[in-house]
C-alpha cells in the first residue's frame, strides 16, 4: 500500500504549509490544479518538491469551487465537466513536462471524487474525458464496500482504478466517508493512526456504528489540512515496509 497526500493547495495568501514537511515521507503526491486550491507558483513548487524526493505526481482536479475548496456538489453539463477535467489534467501534464518529470495518475478532489461513486452520469463523463486525453492515466477513487459499478465503468473506457482509503476520516457502513459535518467524521491523531494500522495490516476499518468493514485498497491518504497531518504522515510511513526499508 502506498502513502499519498493532497498537496500544492496553497494559493495567494491562503496557506496549507505542509508540503515540505510531508513530501519526504510519501510515495504519491496529489497536486491541486487551481480550481479548489493551488496557484501557478505553489503548483510549480509542489511539482519541484515531488521531483526532488522521487515522489510520483498525480493531478488533483476539482469542480470550479475555489470559495468552497471544491467540497460543494455542483451540477455541471457532461461536456463542460469533461472540458474542466481535461483543462486541469492537461495543465498538470504540461507543467510536469516543463519540470522534467511526469504526471502519472489523476485523483479527483472533494465533491467530484464522491460524485463519481454516487452519480453514474458524472462517472461516465469523467471517464470519457480521461479516455479522450489518451494519456493512459489511472484514476484514484475510494475503496467502498461495493466497487463493482466503478470497475465495470472503468473497464468500458479502458481505465485503471487505484482504490484509496483514508487514515484521518471516519467511515460509514457502506464504505463511504462520514460527511465532514458529522461529529467524529475527522479523526484525532491517535484514532487516525490506529485506523491506518488496521488498514495497512488487515485492510479493515471500524465504522462509526462499530461494524468491521473490509476495504481492498492500493493507497492510503492523509489530508494535508488535517490538524495532525505532518505527524500522521511521518508515523504512518514507518508502518509501510516499502517506506522504511
Amino acid at each position: 500500500m502506498k502513502l499519498n497526500c493532497d498537496l500544492g493547495e496553497s494559493y495567494g495568501h491562503y496557506q496549507v504549509p505542509v508540503d515540505e514537511a510531508v513530501m519526504p515521507f510519501l510515495q504519491l503526491a496529489n497536486i491541486a490544479c487551481g480550481f479548489h486550491g493551488g496557484d501557478p507558483l505553489h503548483i510549480k513548487h509542489a511539482i519541484a518538491l515531488a521531483k526532488a524526493h522521487n515522489v510520483t505526481i498525480g493531478a488533483h482536479p476539482s469542480y470550479p469551487d475555489l470559495q468552497g475548496f471544491g467540497r460543494r456538489h455542483m451540477v455541471i453539463p457532461e461536456i463542460e465537466l469533461g472540458a474542466i477535467l481535461q483543462y486541469q489534467v492537461g495543465m498538470m501534464h504540461a507543467l510536469c513536462q516543463f519540470a522534467g518529470t511526469r504526471c502519472e495518475y489523476v485523483k479527483p478532489h472533494g465533491a467530484w471524487y464522491h460524485d463519481i461513486v454516487a452519480n453514474a452520469t458524472v462517472r461516465m463523463a469523467t471517464f470519457r474525458a480521461l479516455q479522450e486525453m489518451q494519456l493512459n492515466l489511472p484514476i484514484m477513487l475510494p475503496a467502498t464496500a461495493d466497487t463493482s459499478a466503478l470497475q465495470k465503468s472503468a473497464e468500458e473506457f479502458g481505465i485503471t482504478i487505484w482504490f484509496e482509503v483514508f487514515a484521518d476520516r471516519a467511515y460509514l457502513d457502506n464504505g463511504t466517508l462520514a460527511p465532514r459535518g458529522i461529529a467524529g467524521a475527522i479523526l484525532s491523531e491517535e484514532a487516525a493512526l490506529a485506523q491506518a494500522k488496521s488498514l495497512i495490516q488487515s485492510q479493515q476499518v471500524v465504522t462509526m456504528s462499530g461494524n468491521i468493514l473490509s476495504l481492498k485498497a492500493d493507497t492510503l491518504c492523509v489530508h494535508s489540512d488535517t490538524p495532525a497531518a505532518v505527524a500522521l504522515v511521518q508515523q504512518i510511513a514507518t508502518l509501510l515496509p516499502s517506506m522504511s526499508e
